[in-house]
């Protein structure tokens, strides 16, 4: 294997250091992605607890209706 001369190492320095650089911002970036991402996720669940409970109210005052009661808001 020949000797690397001092032009060729601070070639493959400067090509490591841009190799680093990319990928540091592409970690950023991506992480940056998931936090909204979290965030979203948080958010759906909140309205998916609630539309699983306005279900459920919706449920009961239908099965009341059946059962031939009032419902508790009239």
């Amino acid at each position: 294997m020949a000797p690397m001369n001092t032009l060729d190492t601070e070639l493959r320095i400067d090509e490591l250091e841009y190799k680093l650089q990319f990928q540091e911002d592409m970690i950023d970036s991506l992480n940056q992605a998931l936090i909204v991402q979290q965030r979203d996720l948080i958010i759906m669940k909140e309205k998916l607890s609630l539309l699983a409970k306005q279900l459920e109210s919706n449920r009961q005052q239908q099965q009341n209706i059946i059962e031939g009661e009032i419902p508790p808001h009239y």
